[in-house]
């Protein structure tokens, strides 16, 4: 059986395990980002979808190249969705081992490590899918800038 843990050491175990809620925090506002945008791409894909079904046949082809940049786009946002929500998942996995291996004196050490590293690996590669869906959302803009669907 356990010994009963000192206040102090309750104090340290509940610091430990609520340290990477700070990153949870954040986390959370890139998730937020990323799901209006995604909002946005698929409220601009109705609307040109529905301007490409009203369109001359004969003319249907930058709408078409339109509808595809943008579900481009939405593919690369739903992935940075995706590894930024796995990212808050390994967090929240890793403060619960956190917490048990301080309040059970397990040596979580090598495990605590592996899931931060992954954690941080999933937000660093959500980072550079948006920065590439930035990219693409430029390419979008300078097509609709530069060309009509006359």
């Amino acid at each position: 059986m356990h010994p009963i843990p000192e206040p102090i050491d309750v104090l340290r175990i509940i610091q430990a395990a609520v340290a990477p809620v700070v990153l949870i925090s954040g986390v959370g506002l890139l998730l937020l980002t990323l799901s209006a945008r995604l909002g946005r791409i698929v409220d601009r894909t109705r609307i040109v979808a529905a301007e490409r079904r009203a369109a001359d046949p004969a003319k249907r082809g930058w709408f078409d190249t339109q509808i595809s940049i943008l579900e481009h786009r939405a593919r690369l946002i739903r992935m940075a969705l995706t590894l930024s929500a796995t990212s808050v998942g390994i967090i929240g996995l890793l403060i619960a081992v956190l917490f048990l291996g301080l309040l059970l004196g397990w040596n979580v050490t090598i495990f605590c490590t592996l899931l931060f590293v992954t954690a941080l690996l999933c937000l660093v590669t959500a980072m550079f899918v948006f920065v590439r869906e930035l990219f693409q959302s430029l390419t979008a803009l300078k097509l609709s800038v530069h060309s009509t669907p006359d």
